[in-house]
């Protein structure tokens, strides 16, 4: 998943191999041993990329679909929308956590239950009140 995040990340910015490699101030090879999964990221190379490609870490890792960090996610978004992304990356994932212990499909099915309600009744609410402000 890394390598092809990698991979993406660049063709998208219109980059080559040999330019990310100057960049890191690494061979092309090297850079390319990254995308093809032959050696692993370090972690400051992680960041960096993550800082230049302005992603997170953990889309680059492949933990998330939201490329945005999330700072940024965070601030475009309406909170409904805000909810919905994340309901639907709790659906998704195969691998989430909760407290630390992998989340089972009735935890994952109750999470995003209730999510929704929660989107529901919040927007219910909202329009309540502000048909009581008109």
């Amino acid at each position: 998943m890394i390598g092809q995040r990698l991979r993406e990340l660049r063709e998208e910015n219109g980059l080559i191999q040999k330019d990310i490699a100057k960049l890191l101030n690494i061979t092309t090879s090297a850079y390319g041993y990254y995308e093809q999964e032959k050696n692993d990221i370090d972690t400051k190379t992680l960041i960096f990329l993550s800082d230049y490609y302005n992603v997170s870490t953990d889309y680059i890792l492949g933990r998330t679909n939201i490329s945005k960090p999330i700072e940024e996610f965070l601030k475009e978004k309406q909170i409904d929308e805000k909810l919905r992304d994340i309901i639907e990356e709790i659906d998704k994932s195969n691998q989430g956590k909760f407290n630390n212990k992998s989340v089972n499909s009735h935890t994952k099915k109750f999470l995003t239950k209730m999510l929704s309600d929660v989107c529901e009744v919040a927007g219910d609410l909202n329009d309540i009140k502000a048909d009581a402000l008109k």
